[in-house]
């Protein structure tokens, strides 16, 4: 029993310095404080509820007069820091410090109007500086233009000069075919490579015997002409030549009477063996017969099947195969044609 009354009083010792201790710190003396409340903080002091704060340990009433005149405090520090500030202004002004510039509004910067008695504001579409102003896209514009322009320009002169320099090397990449020779036409005239001058020429060679090729070339050379000939502008701009490489058996009688089975406007010639023989080679063209040939024995001439296109000044100009048609050879010889008179030469 000694033992807990030993307890009992150091607990209240110890709530009783706590309650001096809380009102020294609010600025009350504990012989100021009334029984009651003493008796209250004491209670709360002994209590396992947390402690609060001094404003919550004291009465409501005790706690009401502490904040009016804390209030009251309040009020009379606001007026000395307003003239406080005031003073600091005046001070500044004084010193001869500008005030801070204000932006202008949204209302001095662009113009407004008014519609029905409402004002609105003019909002600019471009802004008057940069890329997306309208001189930048003005200068964007016309740099787009004149590279367009350019780029086309440079792509026909590439074109150009590529067709000139596919020109030229067709030029010198001619075969040197023709020259000079001597024969003699159907009606016992004499034909020189100077009577192909002024017209375009095409020029076979074969012989009057033979069975089926050379028939079948000379009615495809006759098919190209009539295809030529119903066009105005290479209307009896051609020529077809046929020459025998087979000077022994065709004479111009025999060449005449084998012309007439082809078109109209050949030309058959012959000659004697050595002159057949200069032509083949100046045309660059192969012939054959065989060695061993008996009297009137029959045989077959061998030689090369082209058909050659010469223009107006005797200079070879295309070579046509057996795997070419009429209809082939016609365009060719036409596309040749107009470019001739394009340099405005007439046939």
């Amino acid at each position: 029993m000694r033992v807990v009354g030993t307890v009992l009083r150091n607990s209240r010792q110890i709530c009783t310095g706590l309650v001096q201790h809380s009102l020294r710190v609010q600025g009350t003396s504990y012989a100021a404080v009334s029984q009651s409340t003493r008796f209250a903080m004491l209670n709360r002091a002994y209590s396992t509820d947390p402690p609060k704060s001094p404003k919550e340990q004291l009465p409501k009433s005790e706690a009401v007069k502490n904040e009016t005149s804390n209030t009251e405090a309040v009020k009379d520090e606001k007026p000395k820091s307003e003239a406080a500030k005031s003073d600091n202004v005046k001070t500044e002004s004084a010193q001869g410090e500008k005030p801070k510039e204000e932006k202008p509004k949204d209302s001095e910067r662009f113009p407004s109007r008014t519609f029905g008695g409402k004002s609105e504001t003019k909002e600019r579409l471009f802004p008057e500086t940069g890329p997306l102003s309208l001189p930048g896209i003005g200068i964007f514009l016309t740099t787009a233009i004149g590279l367009f322009v350019y780029f086309n320009y440079e792509k026909e002169r590439v074109g150009r000069e590529r067709k000139e320099k596919m020109s030229r090397v067709e030029t010198v990449g001619k075969a040197d075919v023709g020259g000079r020779f001597e024969l003699v036409d159907q009606d016992h005239q004499t034909f020189t490579e100077k009577n192909m001058l002024g017209k375009f020429h095409v020029v076979y060679f074969g012989f009057c015997h033979c069975p089926d090729i050379c028939p079948e070339e000379m009615d495809k050379i006759g098919d190209a002409l009539d295809l030529l000939d119903k066009n105005a502008d290479t209307k009896d701009t051609v020529q077809p030549v046929f020459i025998s490489c087979d000077p022994q058996r065709d004479t111009p009688v025999e060449v005449k009477s084998y012309l007439k089975q082809f078109h109209p406007k050949f030309i058959g010639l012959t000659g004697t063996v050595e002159q057949v023989r200069t032509t083949c080679k100046a045309y660059r063209v192969y012939f054959s017969k065989p060695p061993k040939v008996v009297g009137d024995q029959d045989y077959l001439v061998d030689h090369a099947i082209y058909t050659y296109l010469m223009d107006p000044d005797g200079i070879f100009v295309e070579v046509y195969g057996k795997d070419k048609n009429a209809q082939y050879m016609a365009d060719d010889i036409a596309k040749r044609v107009k470019k001739f008179k394009d340099t405005g030469r007439a046939l």
